[in-house]
């Protein structure tokens, strides 16, 4: 006994649309999991460690468009900016990433997302703020800035995240090592 059951191109077409949303929330979800892995394996050094010589940061990069104007010191660029965007479709978003590090494990890193034609930027601003809770909103020059705070059992990390009047996410994201104050300056110093 076989079932034919007629299906409408339609219901076809969304139950792709579905897949190809999870999928894409799937690798979102673990590239998250592993910034907060990083983040909570580099909290378990000594925090007694003096940190390292202050060298002077690089003001005046541009990102994708937005300004650095000010980094904590002894913070510094390395390597290239990362990338993201999903091939072969229209992107839900484009990612574009760069990390400074202020010794070994202590990182902060600065995105721009720009959400495509199948999201929003309340969608985008929502999968990069996670389970962060908020702690302040405050000005900056690219847009809307909140501060947000990742408590866990050793250290809290802290978030800023920035919403543009044209629609783009900008977060500042920074292992334990960086206060929620360097953070919040790094947001500040922010513009477009």
């Amino acid at each position: 006994m076989s079932w034919d059951i007629p299906v409408s191109e339609d219901f076809i077409r969304k139950v792709r649309g579905g897949v190809r949303r999870r999928r894409l929330i799937r690798r979102v979800t673990a590239a998250a999991a592993v910034l907060i892995a990083a983040g909570a394996v580099t909290t378990v050094h000594d925090r007694s460690q003096q940190p390292p010589p202050v060298v002077a940061p690089a003001i005046g990069e541009v990102l994708d468009g937005y300004r650095i104007t000010w980094l904590p010191d002894g913070t510094v660029r390395t390597g290239p900016d990362s990338a993201f965007h999903e091939e072969g479709a229209k992107p839900v978003f484009q990612l574009r990433s760069r990390r400074f590090d202020r010794g070994t494990g202590r990182s902060l890193w600065i995105s721009v997302m720009r959400p495509g034609s199948n999201a929003t930027t309340a969608q985008v601003r929502a999968w990069a703020v996670t389970d962060a809770k908020p702690v302040n909103t405050f000005p900056a020059p690219a847009g809307n800035a909140e501060l947000l705070a990742h408590a866990g059992t050793e250290t809290t990390t802290y978030l800023a995240v920035i919403t543009t009047p044209d629609g783009v996410v900008i977060t500042v994201e920074a292992t334990g090592w960086f206060t929620a104050a360097e953070v919040e300056s790094v947001a500040r110093g922010i513009d477009g």
